[in-house]
């Protein structure tokens, strides 16, 4: 029954990762819009809106662990997460996205640009284990 709960805990750490990850990255849109979080005329996310990534992934991620630790039952929930998040990091990483053709219209929507948006390589790889820190992080109440 251990390894149900860690699991469980791991799922819902997740899905509050991404929920919270969701609305924030809903409000920086709102707050930025399209001609901050891209270079101009181009689907390549600009490297301010890509640095701001990483550090609201950082927060999601902290989050994300500590909901994982509040329902795990020992320190394998908050492995798990993080192996779930290096797991999912690298899947996208590998996978190329589709690229969206011609030049970027200076009005998209946020699903557009969700859809349209290319992130430096860079960001692929270390937007995990940015993740996976911030799960580490959230989840230190199971390490002591």
């Amino acid at each position: 029954m251990t390894i149900v709960r860690n699991i469980l805990a791991a799922v819902v750490g997740y899905v509050a990762m991404a929920a919270l990850l969701f609305v924030l990255f809903s409000l920086l849109w709102l707050t930025v819009g399209p001609s901050r979080a891209f270079e101009p005329g181009s689907w390549e996310v600009s490297v301010g809106w890509a640095l701001v990534q990483l550090v609201l992934g950082l927060v999601g991620a902290y989050v994300g662990g500590h909901v994982c630790a509040r329902v795990a039952h020992d320190a394998k929930g908050a492995t798990i997460l993080i192996g779930l998040v290096i797991v999912m990091g690298a899947v996208n990483a590998l996978i190329p996205p589709e690229m969206v053709a011609g030049s970027r219209p200076d009005d998209v929507s946020m699903m557009e640009a969700t859809a349209g948006a290319r992130q430096p390589v860079w960001f692929n790889w270390l937007n995990p284990v940015v993740g996976a820190v911030g799960v580490w992080f959230g989840t230190r109440r199971l390490r002591e």
